[in-house]
């Protein structure tokens, strides 16, 4: 579900790319990661969940990636690792915008690909949604190797939704942007149909932390292209997420800005866990805010 943000004139669109293990999930996103401009996305982040490695970054489309004014930032999840527990994926897919579906193109992974199907289904039937109401494409990665199952065959074991699909390789790339910007257009046509006014505000939680400053002001649109063809520095993991902040203030005093940087997670008893992104100008740091709940009687 996205998130407005009125202060920095800003709604927040979640993006999960969810398949069986070693689909290609990941490395799909780095390949997104290490094409897009520096100056359109944030650092790649990484996150320990339920034993599982959540990947992690956003980015804005540049030009008309906007809606009533305010500016679209899409974030982008994924968990990896050879077998995911359930509860990760739960927390992982609520409230998603958009699922980019990967499988695995070679007749060795087809039963996996089933069930991963069947699973997806089932998480977001807990949701009350589905693949009919939730926009979403279907990556057939790695069907350039040699032994990958003809399109048609996977089309017909894999899509009884009729998703748009893109023949897809996580490695070098082929299909990936494409099936990605299809989904964002999509999404952008849902949001301008309800506009600003229908998306949910995600400003409370922000404002239950003390000390957050003025939100940075939201940087002007760039009509130019997103992409690049150089290749930056893998981005280093992201610290452990009970970390101390330790964000020193800017030299030009840059106001701080918060945002929740992955979905709210319920832990033992009565905590809750929010990872949050603190930015001071070109400075940012994640850590995760431990909320503990209780009712008392007045």
């Amino acid at each position: 579900m996205a998130l407005v943000n009125q202060a920095k004139r800003e709604i927040n669109a979640k993006i999960v790319f969810f398949g069986p293990g070693q689909a290609g999930k990941g490395t799909s996103l780095r390949h997104i990661f290490n094409k897009l401009k520096p100056e359109f996305r944030g650092a790649m982040k990484v996150m320990s969940v339920q034993g599982a490695r959540m990947l992690f970054f956003d980015f804005t489309p540049p030009g008309d990636g906007n809606v009533d004014g305010f500016r679209v930032r899409f974030h982008l999840y994924t968990v990896s690792g050879p077998v995911v527990d359930p509860a990760a994926w739960k927390m992982v897919l609520k409230g998603a915008d958009g699922i980019v579906v990967v499988a695995d193109s070679s007749p060795q992974r087809l039963d996996e690909n089933r069930a991963a199907m069947d699973e997806l289904a089932s998480y977001l039937k807990g949701y009350g949604q589905g693949l009919s109401t939730v926009p979403a494409v279907l990556h057939l990665n790695k069907n350039d190797l040699a032994d990958a199952l003809p399109v048609a065959e996977l089309e017909r074991q894999l899509n009884p939704s009729r998703l748009l699909t893109f023949s897809t390789s996580g490695h070098s790339g082929q299909g990936v942007l494409q099936g990605v910007m299809a989904l964002v257009k999509s999404i952008l046509a849902g949001l301008r149909a309800k506009g600003a006014d229908g998306i949910a505000s995600g400003e409370t939680l922000q404002h239950m932390v003390e000390g957050a400053g003025t939100p940075a002001a939201p940087a002007a649109q760039a009509p130019v292209e997103p992409f690049t063809e150089a290749t930056p520095p893998a981005a280093a993991p992201a610290e452990a997420p009970e970390a101390v902040l330790e964000l020193a203030a800017a030299e030009d005093e840059a106001p701080l800005s918060l945002e929740i940087a992955a979905t709210p997670v319920v832990a033992e008893g009565d905590q809750i866990r929010v990872p949050l992104t603190i930015r001071s100008g070109s400075r940012e740091k994640t850590v995760v805010l431990t909320l503990s709940l209780g009712l008392s009687e007045e």
